[in-house]
């Protein structure tokens, strides 16, 4: 099997989009969960980028394992009705799709996303690139197919024995949506799938996981 990174939720971001120069600005902190969003402008686009950070208890493996289980991403990433795989092209790359749930009357988005998972042997860090997947399958008339997206899953390692979780996209969901959609998507994606994350992380059969090609430090 191979990585799911995820979508995450539907809308993602990526530094290999063209960004503008400024900072990030942190927009939402949750101090309870321990997580800060950030958003920025992203040239051309009218969606901003954003960028979640965390930390958890929890093995680098225990966190690949949970991007890996489509199945179980309707239940922590936001507003997912549905994830699967579609290819296993190799033990660190994959094909997923995924439909997005949207208010009425805004229709639906889907998605197909191709994931690539990697680990600094020197650091342990993991990172887990997300890039649309246009054309794997074709589009369904009565949703809107995302074919813009870039992302990635990063998973750095911590001397206090935690995990630093960074949850960074960027997309065009095209089909025109209202700017107070919008602008709340950006935020509400990445707070609500950290907060899922982290009320998935704990189970055994993400801790208890093991993936030749993750080591864990």
């Amino acid at each position: 099997r191979t990585i799911s990174g995820w979508l995450i939720g539907m809308l993602l971001a990526s530094l290999s989009l063209p960004v503008m120069a400024n900072d990030w600005t942190e927009v939402r902190y949750d101090s309870e969960r321990d997580i800060r969003v950030f958003t920025r402008k992203v040239k051309g686009s009218d969606l901003k980028a954003f960028r979640a950070v965390t930390h958890v208890e929890s093995t680098l493996t225990g966190l690949v394992a949970l991007l890996e289980d489509a199945p179980e991403a309707k239940d922590w990433v936001f507003k997912c009705r549905r994830m699967e795989l579609l290819e296993s092209v190799s033990p660190t790359e994959a094909v997923y799709y995924m439909i997005t749930d949207m208010p009425w009357p805004v229709k639906n988005r889907d998605s197909i996303s191709r994931t690539l998972v990697t680990q600094n042997s020197e650091t342990g860090v993991v990172r887990v690139d997300i890039t649309a997947a246009d054309g794997v399958m074709k589009a369904k008339k009565d949703l809107v197919r995302i074919r813009e997206m870039a992302g990635y899953w990063q998973f750095t390692p911590k001397e206090d024995g935690r995990v630093e979780v960074i949850y960074e996209a960027h997309a065009d969901p095209g089909g025109g949506l209202p700017s107070w959609l919008v602008n709340s998507f950006v935020v509400d994606a990445p707070l609500n799938t950290l907060r899922g994350l982290q009320d998935k992380i704990g189970k055994d059969k993400y801790q208890n996981a093991s993936r030749e090609y993750i080591s864990n430090l």
